[in-house]
């Protein structure tokens, strides 16, 4: 059991971090990419990648009509979340969209104990507003200095809102629904991204692109397109489900902290931006939130095994 829980514990993280490779994006971008094409790419090379990985797994595809149902469900809110996260870097900072990001542990607390009633120790609560409390910091100076007009602001924090009660809805979902819950990992994954790529892959083949660009042109397009296909999609999914299955949802989103964390790095070292001496301290104050949760409930799951 414990070391089924620190499995847990290190797949969440390294899925918060997989996730925080999502800026990527801005190179498509800036050659002229739409965010719908770019997530077309994405879940079209993620799709590929887990097939791969189901076939060399020798894991079944066969599913019954029920968990098909559910996991197209499960598949638009995950591409949605994705869609809005992606549209809300044409009007705020990537840095401060990565951070908002983080408030769906918020809306996974607040959705287990409204709807299933748990229940979180002070030491959690305290934990998780210390969380709040660095990404709040985390927020008050945007990394690259970029300006916006309030107008941009508020749809960029209203796109960024809605992708996480989206993400949010996804976690608890997977683990709370009884089918869903059976499904391994690897195949729940498999069909979400599946489904969730015709999202994108609709709107392309009726409307076309239009005036921007479809095909990938450039050996630097195809390393966006398949980083964001592999790490944001494939790694941070399947990981995810995992740290779903062996620690819970709530304790799983917690560690979504890392992924602002893994944004604001991504953004020094590809984008030139330089945060200021608050940010750091901000990053150093998540990470003890964490640490707090963690350590709660390392000690609960021992004082349930002796």
């Amino acid at each position: 059991m414990e070391k089924n829980f620190t499995k847990g514990l290190l797949f969440g993280a390294l899925s918060a971090a997989s996730y925080g490779v999502n800026p990527v994006a801005l190179f498509l971008y800036q050659d002229g990419y739409t965010p719908t094409t770019v997530l077309m790419y994405r879940y079209l090379f993620a799709v590929l990648f887990m097939a791969i990985l189901m076939v060399i797994r020798k894991e079944s595809f066969r599913c019954t009509k029920e968990e098909l149902l559910k996991m197209l469900f499960m598949g638009l809110f995950f591409s949605f979340s994705s869609l809005t996260l992606f549209e809300s870097y044409k009007h705020i900072a990537v840095s401060i969209a990565s951070t908002l990001l983080f408030s769906y542990p918020a809306f996974v607390a607040i959705i287990m104990a409204i709807l299933f009633r748990e229940r979180l120790s002070k030491l959690q609560i305290f934990g998780i507003a210390i969380v709040a409390i660095g990404i709040s910091l985390l927020n008050v100076q945007s990394c690259d200095g970029e300006a916006h007009t309030m107008t941009e602001t508020i749809i960029g924090v209203g796109l960024v809102t809605l992708s996480s009660l989206l993400y949010a809805i996804y976690i608890v979902a997977t683990q709370q629904d009884k089918t869903l819950a059976k499904i391994s990992s690897l195949k729940l994954s498999f069909y979400a991204i599946l489904f969730g790529s015709l999202v994108y892959i609709l709107p392309t083949i009726i409307h076309g692109g239009g005036d921007t660009p479809v095909w990938l042109t450039s050996s630097k397009h195809w390393i966006c397109t398949i980083s964001l296909g592999l790490f944001p999609t494939l790694i941070s999914v399947t990981l995810l489900a995992y740290s779903i299955h062996y620690i819970g949802p709530t304790t799983s989103a917690i560690l979504g902290a890392f992924e602002p964390i893994t944004a604001v790095l991504l953004g020094m070292i590809m984008f030139g931006e330089r945060p200021s001496t608050l940010s750091f301290i901000a990053m150093f104050i998540i990470i003890i939130g964490i640490s707090m949760v963690i350590l709660k409930r390392r000690r609960l799951r021992r004082r349930q095994n002796s």
